[in-house]
C-alpha cells in the first residue's frame, strides 16, 4: 500500500510538472526553466515507467521509431562530414534536436506511466487543456482591457470603437488591434503573435476532437459540461482573431477541412443524396469563408500577387538579405511591399537555388538560410520564414524525404488507431501532425519550444492511442 501511494504522489507530481512545462514552454526567455523542467519530467515519468514496466508498444511504432532515429543519424552525418560548420551544427543539434528528443522521449514515457492508471491520459489531457485554456483568457483579457483604455482615453489613439477591433475598413493602419501586434512582446506572454496563434490553434483542436468525438461517436474525455466547452470555445475564437495569423488561418482550414470530410465519412450511411450534396457544398464553402475573413482582417493578402514578381527578382531588390542595408521596393501602386509578402517568397526563391546547389545539406540549424547567405554574399539575414526550408537547406534532399517519412509514420499511427478505437488521443493526434505539416511550410517551426510541444504531444498521444482507447467508454453527456 505504501508504494502504491508513492507512485500515486508521483504521478500527481508528474501532473504539476507537466502543467508548468506547458505554462512555460511558450513564454520568451525562460530556457533555462524550460530545460529544467523538461529534464524533471523526464526523469520523473521515466521512473515510474520503470517500477509499473507496462508493455512497450514498439510493434505498433517501429517505423516511426525508425525513422526518427535515421533522420537523427543523418542530421549528425551532414554535421561532421558534409557541413562547412561542423561545430557550429553539432552545437544546434545538442541545444536543438537533442532537445527534441528529450521532449519525444518524456511524452512517450508520460503516456506509458499514465496508462497505469485509469482515467491517467484524461488527466494529462486535461492538463494540457487548462494551461492553454488559461493562455487564451489571459491574451483575451489584455486585449479587452486595451482596447477600452484606449477607446475611453480622451487623449487616446482613436476614438471610434469599431476601428480598435478592426471592422471598419480604415482599421487596418489604426485601430489598437493594429497597434497591439507591434507592442505584443511588451503586454503579452509569448514572444509574437504568430507564437500566441499555434497555442490558440492547439487549444482550438483539442475542442474541435472532444466535440467530434462527443457529436459522431457519443463519447467523451473532457469532464466538462457542454456549455463550458462552447464558452471555451468563444474564448479560442476571439484569440484567433486578435492574433489574426494569416499562417494559422491556412493551417485551421486543412484541419477544417479534413474534419469536415471525417464528419462525411461518419453519416455517409445515414444521409440521402440531397443531404449529403448539401453538406459536401458547406464543407467546400468554408475555407472561402475562413479566407474571406483573414483577407477583409489583413491588408497583407491584397497585395501579395503584386509582390510575387518583385520578390523573385532577386538580383534588383536585395532587402531580403538586409532590410537595414538595403531598401523595400515599391510596388507599381507606390506603396512600400508588405515585409511579410516580401521577405517569405524572396528567401524561398533564394532558398530553392541553395536545395539545387548543396542537395546534401549544409547543416543543421535553426538559422541555416542567414548562414548560407552569408556564406555567398557575405550578408547576414535571418531565418527564411519556413521550419520546412530550414530543414532542406540544413539536411539536403534525404532529410527532407526521412522527416516527411516520419510526419507520414505519425499520420498512419494516429489513422490506424483511430480507424480501430475511434479515440479522441487517436483523432486529436491526426489533426496535430496535420496541422504541423501545413504549418512548417508557412512559419519557422521546427526550432525551440515549438518543435518540443509537438514532439512531446506526439509522442504522448501516439503511445496512448496505440496502448488504450483513452477512456472511450465514458458515455457523452
Amino acid at each position: 500500500m505504501t508504494a502504491e501511494r508513492t507512485l500515486r504522489t508521483l504521478e500527481i507530481t508528474g501532473l504539476v510538472l507537466l502543467a508548468l512545462l506547458f505554462a512555460v514552454w511558450p513564454v520568451a526567455h525562460t530556457i533555462s526553466l524550460r530545460d529544467l523542467l523538461l529534464v524533471l519530467v523526464l526523469l520523473l515519468f521515466g521512473y515510474l515507467v520503470w517500477r509499473a514496466r507496462p508493455a512497450m508498444p514498439w510493434r505498433e511504432l517501429v517505423w516511426l521509431s525508425g525513422l526518427y532515429a535515421a533522420l537523427t543519424l543523418w542530421i549528425v552525418v551532414v554535421a561532421l562530414f558534409i557541413s562547412e560548420e561542423t561545430a557550429w551544427s553539432l552545437g544546434e543539434i545538442r541545444g536543438q534536436w537533442l532537445k527534441g528528443l528529450f521532449a519525444m522521449l518524456a511524452g512517450g514515457l508520460a503516456a506509458l506511466a499514465l496508462a497505469r492508471t485509469p482515467g491517467g491520459t484524461t488527466r494529462a489531457i486535461v492538463v494540457v487543456f487548462g494551461v492553454l485554456l488559461a493562455h487564451t483568457l489571459y491574451t483575451d483579457a489584455v486585449t479587452i482591457r486595451g482596447i477600452f483604455e484606449a477607446w475611453l482615453d480622451p487623449e487616446g489613439r482613436l476614438v471610434p470603437l469599431v476601428r480598435h477591433i478592426g471592422i471598419s475598413p480604415d482599421s487596418t493602419d489604426y485601430g489598437y488591434l493594429t497597434l497591439l501586434r507591434h507592442e505584443w512582446k511588451d503586454v503579452m506572454l509569448t514572444d509574437g503573435p504568430d507564437k500566441s496563434n499555434l497555442l490558440s490553434n492547439l487549444l482550438l483542436y483539442l475542442l474541435l476532437a472532444e466535440f467530434f468525438v462527443r457529436f459522431v461517436h457519443h463519447r467523451r474525455l473532457l469532464p466538462f459540461s457542454g456549455t463550458f466547452l462552447f464558452l471555451a470555445l468563444a474564448a479560442v475564437l476571439f484569440s484567433l482573431y486578435i492574433e489574426r495569423a494569416r499562417n494559422g488561418f491556412a493551417e485551421l482550414i486543412v484541419v477544417l477541412l479534413l474534419l469536415g470530410g471525417l464528419l462525411l465519412h461518419a453519416y455517409r450511411g445515414r444521409l440521402n443524396r440531397r443531404t449529403l450534396g448539401l453538406g459536401i457544398a458547406v464543407l467546400l464553402m468554408l475555407p472561402f469563408a475562413i479566407g474571406y475573413i483573414s483577407y477583409k482582417t489583413d491588408p497583407r493578402w491584397q497585395s501579395l500577387w503584386q509582390t510575387v514578381p518583385i520578390a523573385f527578382d532577386t538580383q534588383s531588390h536585395k532587402a531580403w538579405m538586409d532590410q537595414n542595408k538595403y531598401s523595400m521596393p515599391f510596388l507599381p501602386s507606390g506603396e512600400q511591399v508588405s515585409g511579410s509578402n516580401y521577405l517569405r517568397l524572396a528567401r524561398a526563391k533564394v532558398s530553392l537555388e541553395f536545395v539545387r546547389e548543396h542537395p546534401w545539406g549544409m547543416g543543421f540549424g535553426r538559422n541555416i538560410f542567414g548562414h548560407a547567405v552569408k556564406r555567398k554574399y557575405g550578408e547576414n539575414p535571418s531565418h527564411s520564414h519556413s521550419g520546412l526550408i530550414d530543414m532542406a537547406l540544413g539536411t539536403g534532399i534525404p532529410g527532407v524525404l526521412l522527416w516527411g517519412a516520419f510526419l507520414a509514420s505519425i499520420g498512419y499511427v494516429a489513422g490506424k488507431a483511430y480507424v480501430r478505437a475511434r479515440s479522441y488521443s487517436a483523432l486529436l493526434l491526426v489533426l496535430l501532425v496535420t496541422s504541423y505539416s501545413v504549418r512548417m511550410v508557412l512559419d519557422s517551426i521546427i526550432r525551440d519550444h515549438m518543435l518540443q510541444m509537438f514532439l512531446f504531444l506526439a509522442a504522448f498521444l501516439a503511445v496512448a492511442a496505440v496502448r488504450t482507447p483513452d477512456d472511450k467508454t465514458v458515455p457523452a453527456a
